[in-house]
């Protein structure tokens, strides 16, 4: 269960990092050098056509909007982040139903190079002993998880596969693929200084992008690709907001319900998640300290069974 529950908050979280990356736009995206920005080509359709109020209300089109972000993405070297999860999941086994609650409060700041974290998470589970919180460094030197009073270091052979994931996360040419996949489905509105990319997926769609969006991000735990095989996305929403003048992200909310089974249980699962994105660039570095490196226990992995 505890398999499951770290993919599907895996999932939303991969397109928060994504839209972060600051990677150039590589072979099989947009040029963007060539394309100008919104504002002038605004004008230059103004010039073209004499009517200036309503070409200058126009907002751009989700192909050129998502251009844009990755382009303005070259620009992030760090930011700072805040997440709430909300998941629902009912268990259904020989008739027998149960239902499980989960709340997750993450803080999270990140420098796109060297990779480094810094996150706190809290999380609640109405029914079990109370409220976790845990607080994590990953950084190329090993990650670092306290639990507790306890700092736990990872070994280096499950460390490696990790810092690859979260690189592949931040990679925008990588992630741009995956939103462009989807851009016929983009609405763009405007609110204020933000614009809005909207989505409402469903079907084989929604099937396709969320396998896609966990491969192209270096998903290779064997359990968690069997998993997405078994399992029933049946709507995915997405609110993305980016700030119109530097077009950074400012906000994602993600809602999905999806079910599945799973050694003989029936699972329903409906998760919400809410994101917002700030402090571009006030970070040169995360350094983890000292006293956490001097005293922290190397976690003994559980040996995987021979095979046959």
């Amino acid at each position: 269960m505890k398999k499951w529950n770290l993919l599907m908050i895996g999932l939303p979280l991969m397109v928060v990092l994504a839209a972060c990356g600051n990677e150039g736009v590589k072979t099989g995206t947009p040029n963007t050098e060539s394309t100008p920005p919104v504002s002038e080509q605004a004008s230059d359709n103004t010039e073209n056509t004499g009517n200036t109020e309503d070409v200058a209300e126009q907002p751009p089109t989700a192909e050129e909007l998502l251009t844009r972000i990755i382009e303005a993405s070259k620009d992030i070297q760090s930011y700072s982040m805040d997440s709430k999860i909300e998941q629902n999941m009912s268990i259904t086994a020989e008739g027998n139903e149960q239902t499980q609650k989960m709340k997750m409060d993450m803080k999270s700041d990140l420098v796109i190079e060297p990779m480094t974290v810094y996150q706190e998470v809290t999380t609640t589970m109405p029914g079990q002993d109370g409220t976790q919180k845990v607080k994590q460094y990953i950084s190329e030197d090993g990650v670092y998880t306290q639990v507790e009073d306890t700092w736990m270091l990872l070994p280096k052979e499950t460390t490696a596969p990790l810092l690859k994931q979260m690189k592949n996360q931040t990679n925008a040419a990588a992630q741009f693929e995956q939103l462009n996949s989807i851009a016929s489905d983009l609405q763009v509105a405007e609110e204020d200084d933000v614009y809005w990319l909207k989505a409402k997926l469903s079907g084989d769609k929604v099937q396709e992008f969320a396998a896609t969006m966990l491969a192209a991000n270096g998903a290779t735990d064997p359990q968690m690709i069997e998993m997405m095989k078994q399992m029933n996305i049946k709507t995915m929403d997405i609110s993305y907001g980016v700030d119109k003048k530097t077009y950074f992200p400012k906000d994602l909310t993600y809602s999905m319900d999806m079910n599945m089974d799973i050694e003989g249980q029936a699972l329903t699962i409906q998760m919400n998640m809410d994101s917002s994105l700030k402090d571009y660039n006030k970070k040169d570095s995360i350094e983890v300290p000292q006293e956490v490196k001097e005293n922290a226990l190397e976690q003994q992995m559980p040996e995987q069974p021979a095979a046959p």
